[in-house]
């Protein structure tokens, strides 16, 4: 690196603004086992000193790993441990290069869909599964495009464990409530975010009108009901709610068909959401991280239909109608250079996901978030 691109100091001048002229000095060198000679600068502006591997996916990293082949296995449902022994790392090196790797993910999803307009039908539904326990279910929610089948927005809410339950189990259950109970209207919150995408999406579109599909869960309703931007756009015909009976065979001319699906890609290609798996989440914002590797790579990597001919090479994004050119500028170097809070609009349930601030059951405080991912 000749010129660092800014100072990654947030509070300094040349963070934003990069003022011109040289804002920065050489400070020499040091080497390390790793990357060999490094760099370093220091800023002129507000005298933070830093080098050019502050700039690098693996800044502070004391091991390397090849980022497409952990992707590669993190979407073919192996585990943590899976992958530890078939990349020769620790666990906990899985853990923080997915970490890694679901922020630069993010960071790339927000700048295609900044400003997008969508051009087709939506659907939103919610996969179930858990994590920590059995007694505490999860459901994450997904707003996808009804043709291309591409994710637009996900988030996640902890639910309370219901149905037909044994005198002992309702008795351990009632036993682990007095250390965390699950907001019981957590999902009916989750949706407002849902909600909140959707509006951004349906707002600077030319599309006349867009429905939206759901089933009958009435956290949906109640959330749609509740929320501003969606009444201002019903109010002028620009979108509709369309609902359908989760019952209804689920084939191909039903309206939940896309969501239908996406839910099981997403048991078939992770781990911890395959059914009666032993491989379960211990850690949700944990494992919110792998399901935006996951994400990115069913939007922008795996092919929109698997039986499609093979020079047909046509993604989910492609379908989507996305530019193929404004994927290729927010995806290079997406293994190599890193992204920044700072430099990323992200509002709301992904937000979330790049803080950890999924709350974690029958845990006290906060998630461990490192500092340089508030840089």
């Amino acid at each position: 690196m000749i010129r660092p691109p800014f100072c990654p100091n947030r509070h300094c001048e040349a963070h934003h603004l990069r003022p011109p002229g040289r804002w920065w000095m050489s400070r020499g060198k040091y080497r390390t086992q790793l990357f060999g000679a490094v760099r370093r600068f220091r800023c002129k502006l507000c005298g933070a000193g830093f080098s050019e591997q502050t700039f690098s996916i693996d800044y502070y990293a004391k091991r390397r790993v090849n980022y497409d082949e952990l992707v590669g296995l993190q979407v073919s449902c192996a585990g943590v441990r899976q992958i530890a022994r078939y990349l020769r790392v620790s666990c906990a090196t899985v853990e923080n290069k997915t970490m890694r790797f679901a922020r630069q993910a993010l960071a790339a999803h927000i700048a295609i869909t900044d400003g997008l307009a969508v051009t087709e039908n939506l659907c939103a539904d919610g996969l179930q599964s858990y994590w920590t326990s059995q007694y505490v279910p999860n459901n994450i929610t997904v707003l996808a495009g009804s043709t291309s089948r591409f994710l637009y927005s996900w988030n996640v809410a902890s639910l309370r464990r219901g149905g037909a339950m044994t005198a002992a189990q309702i008795r351990r259950r009632a036993a682990l409530e007095q250390r965390f109970r699950a907001d019981p209207h957590a999902l009916t919150h989750a949706f407002t975010d849902i909600c909140h995408s959707l509006c951004r999406l349906v707002a600077p579109s030319r599309r006349a009108h867009v429905r939206l599909d759901t089933d009958y869960h009435k956290a949906y309703r109640r959330a749609l009901e509740r929320h501003g931007g969606w009444h201002l756009l019903h109010r002028v015909g620009r979108v509709s709610h369309h609902r359908t009976n989760s019952r209804v065979p689920r084939t191909a001319a039903n309206p939940l068909a896309t969501v239908n699906t996406i839910d099981r890609q997403i048991r078939i290609d992770l781990a911890e959401h395959a059914r009666e798996t032993v491989r379960f989440a211990r850690n949700p914002n944990r494992s919110m991280e792998r399901f935006t590797v996951w994400a990115f790579a069913y939007n922008y990597r795996k092919r929109y239909l698997i039986n499609q001919p093979v020079q047909d090479t046509a993604t989910h994004s492609q379908v989507a109608g996305i530019d193929a050119e404004r994927v290729a500028a927010a995806t290079r170097a997406i293994t190599r250079t890193r992204r920044f809070l700072s430099h990323t609009p992200i509002l709301g349930e992904f937000r979330r996901i790049w803080l950890r601030m999924t709350e974690r059951p029958f845990t006290d405080g906060n998630d461990y978030l490192p500092r340089y991912l508030l840089a």
